[in-house]
């Protein structure tokens, strides 16, 4: 984990990542001062999203250090089966999942949950993907069950983003982002 005040984050992506679940929490993050970085699973400095989005200046998967990290953040949309069809990215999930801060919204929530890691907690995923993960489905844009924040899809990216800050800072700092951002008016 990072030892420094400043908290470090990595969203994953994997082409056909849901675009709004990636770039939400990223510009977000990034605004609460939290350094922030697309890493890209196949290594490439390149992704395009489910709608066409092409996002460049990605850091490859191989040249990040994930053990300096405070979050991984795991995005939803087509993308999600490329990342649970990858052991290295099973591996990470499960990680963050028990020691430090794991995200994860829509699709992309389901792959936390298909690993037991929502065992005898609350969470939310898309509802079509929702399966008996062992703990409490919530029908709610984000949830915070410990150290693990979830979304339930597009809709819920801006409030999955703010907990995230509340996770990674404070109560505090989701608060002023939400006002600075007019979320909260």
């Amino acid at each position: 984990m990072n030892t420094t005040d400043t908290k470090t984050a990595a969203i994953l992506l994997a082409p056909g990542f849901e675009e709004i679940e990636a770039l939400t929490p990223f510009d977000l993050l990034r605004r609460a001062d939290i350094d922030t970085t697309l890493v890209s699973v196949e290594n490439k400095t390149g992704c395009t999203g489910t709608m066409g989005l092409e996002v460049t200046g990605l850091t490859p998967m191989k040249d990040y250090d994930f053990t300096k990290a405070d979050a991984l953040i795991i995005p939803g949309g087509p993308g999600y089966e490329v990342l649970e069809q990858n052991q290295e990215v099973t591996d990470l999930i499960q990680s963050f999942g028990r020691d430090k801060t794991l995200g994860a919204i829509c699709a992309g929530s389901s792959i936390p949950g298909k690993l037991g890691l929502y065992k005898d907690r609350d969470y939310t995923v898309v509802p079509d993907l929702n399966g008996d993960f062992g703990g409490t489905f919530e029908k709610v844009h984000a949830v915070i069950s410990g150290n693990i924040v979830t979304g339930i899809s597009v809709g819920g990216a801006f409030e999955f983003a703010l907990d995230l800050i509340r996770v990674l800072k404070s109560p505090e700092a989701a608060d002023d982002i939400a006002r600075a951002t007019c979320w909260t008016l």
